[in-house]
């Protein structure tokens, strides 16, 4: 088999890879947001609480929005 055909269907199978991998980083940020904002919680740091917080809901909504709900 040719070299150059080969590496070009390694490339074309390992996209469909990378994009599970993608939108799975995408769904799990919401969850992983949440924990940081839980430990500065327990550390009594508000600012870096309310911004763990935020970036949670973008997150949740960037994650609906990939599913399609949105």
């Amino acid at each position: 088999m040719n070299k150059l055909v080969l590496q070009l269907f390694l490339v074309l199978a390992f996209i469909p890879i990378l994009i599970f991998i993608g939108g799975l980083i995408i769904l799990l940020a919401p969850l992983y947001c949440s924990g940081l904002a839980i430990n500065a919680y327990r550390f009594g740091n508000t600012k870096e609480l309310y911004f763990w917080l935020v970036m949670g809901v973008v997150a949740f909504f960037l994650a609906l929005f990939v599913l399609g709900v949105l």
